[in-house]
C-alpha cells in the first residue's frame, strides 16, 4: 500500500507540475522580460499574465503588456496589447535568429503623442526609436553594397558570423486595434486621428542587419474605422518593407467620414463648417524614405453657418463664397503630398493640409468660373518639398474676390510666389 501511495503521490507532483509549469515559468520570467524590455525601449512596461508553454514548446501567452510614457506625456500609456499569443521557433535561437511563427493581438492601442517642450518638438515614438539607434547609420561593417548584394541568407548567415542577430515575423494577426495620433504642439489648436476596430494581418518581416531588400517581400492588410462623429469605414493593404525603414506601396480609402470632425482642414473658410461628408482615396509609393503620393478626396453636401461679426468686419465675400463651395452637391479634389519623411521638419498631416486647402480654394475658383457649366475636376500638386505655406483659404478668397475683375485667375500671384 506504502508503494501504491508513494506512486500516486508522484504521480500527482508531476501532473502539477506540468498543469502548472506555464504560470510558474512566466511568473518567474515576467520581472526579467519587464527589465529587458524597459532598458531595449528607455521605458517602463507592465506584463501580466505570462505563461511559457512546456506542450506545445515555443508557445508564449500574455494576458496584456503595456508600454507606459514619461510623465511629460498627457496619455500615460504608448501602447497596450491584450490577449496575445505567440509561437516561437526555438532551434532558430540557436542560429543568433529571433523568429516569431506567429503572432496574435486580440487588442492593441498604439497612440503617438506629439507636444512641445521649450522650442522643440517632441515625441513619444522618438524616444525608442532613438535609444535603440534607428536613427543612426548601420556599422559600415555590416552595410552590404546595393549592387550584387547577397541573398538574404547570405546575409543572414554573414550577420550571424559578426555576431548579429536576425529578427523575423513571419505572421502577425490582429482581431481589435487602435491607432491614435495626438498633435498636441499648438494648445489652442489641438487635433487628434484616430482608427479604430482595426482587423487584419501583417507577414514577411524580416530585419537582417546591415542588409537592405531588392524587393518588397513584407504585405499588410487592415480594415476598421477612421474618425468618431460617426466613424467613417476604413481599408488599406499593400506590400512594404518596414524591416529596412520607410519602404512601402500602400493603397488606403476612407468612406463616409465627417468633415465637421476634421474641420481644422478648413481653417481660413468665412464661415464654420457644421455638417458634410468626404470619402478619400490614396496611393503612396515611399522608398528610402522619399514619399510620392496622390490622394483623391470627395467632398460631399457641406453645410456652413452665417459668418461672425469678425469675418463681416473683415468683409469676406461670404455669399460668394458659399455660391461655390455649398452649392455643389459634390466636389472632388485631386492632391498630391510629396517629401522626403526622413527629415524631422517634414509632417505628412501638416503637408496635406496646405495642399488641401490649395486644391480646395483652387476648386472654389473653377466652380465660380464654370457655375452654369457644371463642376470641374482640379489637380493640384504641393511643392516639393512642401515648406511653404499656401496661406488660409479665407485669406486667399479674400484677395480674389475683391479684386475688380471677379474673374481673375485665383491666388496666381501667390501661387508663383509658393513656387519660388
Amino acid at each position: 500500500m506504502k508503494i501504491l501511495r508513494m506512486i500516486f503521490l508522484w504521480l500527482m507532483i508531476m501532473a502539477a507540475l506540468v498543469y502548472f509549469h506555464d504560470h510558474w515559468v512566466g511568473l518567474s520570467m515576467q520581472p526579467v522580460l519587464e527589465h529587458q524590455l524597459a532598458d531595449a525601449f528607455d521605458m517602463p512596461f507592465n506584463i501580466d499574465g505570462l505563461k511559457i508553454s512546456l506542450f506545445p514548446p515555443g508557445r508564449i501567452t500574455l494576458k496584456k503588456i503595456e508600454c507606459l510614457n514619461p510623465r511629460e506625456f498627457r496619455r500615460p500609456q504608448h501602447f497596450v496589447g491584450e490577449g496575445v499569443t505567440l509561437f516561437i521557433d526555438l532551434p532558430a535561437l540557436k542560429r543568433k535568429c529571433i523568429r516569431i511563427k506567429k503572432a496574435h493581438f486580440k487588442k492593441f492601442l498604439f497612440a503617438v503623442e506629439t507636444h512641445m517642450n521649450g522650442k522643440e518638438s517632441r515625441s513619444n515614438t522618438f524616444i525608442w526609436y532613438h535609444h535603440m539607434g534607428l536613427d543612426e547609420d548601420d556599422d559600415p561593417s555590416m552595410n552590404f553594397p546595393k549592387q550584387d548584394s547577397p541573398s538574404s541568407e547570405q546575409a543572414a548567415a554573414e550577420a550571424e558570423a559578426r555576431g548579429k542577430w536576425r529578427v523575423m515575423i513571419d505572421r502577425l494577426e490582429l482581431d481589435d486595434g487602435t491607432f491614435v495620433y495626438d498633435d498636441l504642439r499648438l494648445p489652442k489648436d489641438e487635433r487628434r486621428w484616430i482608427f479604430q476596430n482595426l482587423k487584419g494581418f501583417w507577414e514577411g518581416f524580416d530585419l537582417i542587419p546591415g542588409y537592405t531588400s531588392p524587393e518588397f517581400r513584407e504585405y499588410i492588410e487592415l480594415e476598421g474605422t477612421f474618425g468618431q462623429n460617426p466613424p467613417a469605414r476604413f481599408a488599406g493593404k499593400g506590400k512594404c518593407q518596414f524591416s529596412d525603414g520607410n519602404n512601402f506601396d500602400l493603397e488606403l480609402s476612407i468612406e463616409e467620414g465627417s468633415i465637421a470632425e476634421y474641420k481644422f482642414l478648413l481653417d481660413g473658410l468665412p464661415g464654420e463648417v457644421t455638417g458634410g461628408r468626404f470619402d478619400l482615396r490614396s496611393r503612396g509609393i515611399c522608398h528610402e524614405s522619399n514619399l510620392r503620393s496622390a490622394h483623391v478626396l470627395t467632398l460631399r453636401e457641406m453645410k456652413f453657418i452665417a459668418p461672425t461679426l469678425r469675418q463681416k468686419i473683415l468683409k469676406y465675400p461670404f455669399g460668394t463664397v458659399l455660391l461655390a463651395l455649398e452649392s455643389q452637391k459634390k466636389i472632388e479634389l485631386e492632391i498630391d503630398v510629396n517629401g522626403y519623411i526622413g527629415d524631422p521638419k517634414f509632417r505628412f498631416f501638416s503637408a496635406f493640409t496646405k495642399a488641401f486647402r490649395k486644391s480646395l480654394t483652387q476648386k472654389a475658383k473653377a466652380v465660380l468660373n464654370e457655375i452654369k457649366k457644371g463642376t470641374t475636376m482640379v489637380a493640384t500638386e504641393a511643392p516639393s518639398h512642401v515648406r511653404d505655406g499656401v496661406g488660409q483659404i479665407g485669406n486667399l478668397l479674400n484677395n480674389t474676390f475683391s479684386t475688380l475683375n471677379p474673374l481673375t485667375v485665383l491666388g496666381e500671384n501667390q501661387r508663383k510666389k509658393d513656387e519660388k
